[in-house]
């Protein structure tokens, strides 16, 4: 089978599995069903030329507006108007939720050291700018702060004030990652006059040795670069190493839109939010990440209206803005619950990138010892993985948090979904185009 008619079919089995999981949520007096519930008949109605059809109509979206279908763009204008019609046409009454965030975005940068010897340096390589980084040319001497580069190299590198006690004003900092947000480190940098900052990864484990991305949150007035372990320790060992730093940096404005949209009947203090990120990356059109996740969600809609099923508990189909860009759809929905709201949300179910070209069947592991997830997502766990079983698919577990259902997460609600893998072997155009 060719790899995108078996995404297709991956990505139609997972609206089964949620309608399955959906079914047995909603039907029920209770949160999680205390025996099976026969969701056959809904299964039934998802197949994979009903997912196909959303999906190629997101293909054609991209394909006429740039390539693309990212957050703020035609191309996301065009996904939102196609779903909200096909929800309207089953009968939902959909709403949109605007929000507005900052897209950071570096337009180009370069790092040389000009002392003790000439070496050209090449950015996403070597070095990274932040997201957040401020704009900036600087040429200045390497100054280390409070590193900790030997033995368990635990470090507090930059987290106070007064690492930066004797810093010579205008000299480039050079501060290790670990134990307090970036944002801390470069606050206190730029209050002792740093003309830059430079972050190598901390080099506590095989994971924290290369380069690696961060944000800032807010725009920093220096330019923040990371960097790896080994290439700062270089830094640090040579006294009167001289860098010169250039980091071209923009900050856009980003307004767009969640779509949100409920069924008539069920209790509203016992909530299923069924979710998928409707945005993709710029680089490509998001089929898989998440026009995937899109159809499974929208196409259990259209089927759940159309079989007119009546839910004791009340089914709120939501779909995501800004998720590439940081959650940012997701966190606004939360931050827009008052009391009542977040505690009457029986559960959240995401789903994102559920039809790779060579899947692996994952579950969101909320259930496994030590994963802190709030109490029923252990529950959900449990009925993904049971049903996957039944049909012959063993699945392995997923405890991330890249992707909306931690919006979710932080605020206390049990969460549960679907996954079948992104880079490596299960999607080898992940994130490109």
């Amino acid at each position: 089978m060719k790899g995108r008619a078996r995404a297709v079919v991956v990505a139609a089995a997972a609206g089964v599995v949620c309608a399955a999981v959906v079914a047995a949520v909603v039907l029920v007096d209770r949160p999680m069903p205390p025996q099976p519930v026969d969701s056959r008949e809904l299964r039934a109605a998802i197949t994979p030329d009903g997912v196909a059809a959303h999906l190629a109509a997101l293909q054609r979206i991209a394909d006429a507006h740039g390539g693309n279908r990212a957050a703020g763009t035609p191309g996301y204008e065009a996904s939102l108007d196609y779903v909200e019609a096909r929800l309207v046409d089953a009968g939902y009454r959909p709403q949109r939720q605007r929000f507005s965030y900052e897209r950071p975005d570096f337009t180009g940068a370069s790092l040389q050291r000009t002392l003790p010897s000439r070496t050209d340096y090449t950015v996403l390589r070597d070095f990274r700018p932040l997201a957040f980084s401020g704009a900036g040319s600087v040429t200045a001497p390497v100054t280390a702060v409070d590193l900790n580069l030997d033995g368990s190299r635990a470090t507090t590198s930059g987290c106070e004030a007064a690492d930066f006690g004797e810093f010579p004003r205008g000299h480039i900092a050079l501060v290790q990652r670990g134990t307090c947000p970036f944002r801390e480190k470069v606050d206190h940098a730029t209050a002792a006059g740093a003309g830059a900052v430079l972050i190598l990864n901390q080099g506590n484990d095989a994971s924290r040795l290369g380069l690696f991305a961060g944000t800032l949150g807010r725009t920093s007035r220096i330019p923040v670069v990371a960097t790896t372990f080994d290439l700062g320790a270089e830094w640090a060992a040579a006294p009167g190493t001289t860098l010169r730093l250039d980091v071209e940096a923009t900050v856009t404005r980003i307004t767009t839109e969640n779509l949100i949209a409920d069924t008539a009947d069920g209790a509203t203090d016992r909530t299923v939010v069924v979710g998928a990120h409707l945005d993709g990356v710029p680089e490509g059109p998001g089929i898989n990440d998440n026009g995937s996740g899109v159809a499974a969600v929208l196409e259990t809609a259209v089927r759940f209206a159309e079989l007119g099923i009546e839910p004791r508990n009340r089914v709120r189909f939501a779909f995501w803005g800004g998720e590439e860009d940081g959650l940012y759809g997701s966190r606004h929905y939360v931050s827009e619950l008052d009391d009542p709201g977040r505690r009457g949300t029986a559960v959240y179910l995401n789903l994102d990138m559920v039809g790779s070209p060579r899947p692996v069947a994952s579950v969101y592991g909320g259930g496994d010892p030590g994963s802190g997830w709030p109490a029923g997502s252990g529950a959900v766990q449990t009925v993904l993985t049971d049903f996957l079983t039944a049909q012959g698919v063993t699945p392995a577990t997923v405890t991330f948090r890249e992707s909306d259902h931690a919006s979710f997460l932080d605020a206390g609600i049990p969460v549960g979904g679907l996954f079948t893998g992104a880079d490596g072997g299960a999607d080898p155009c992940y994130h490109k185009a």
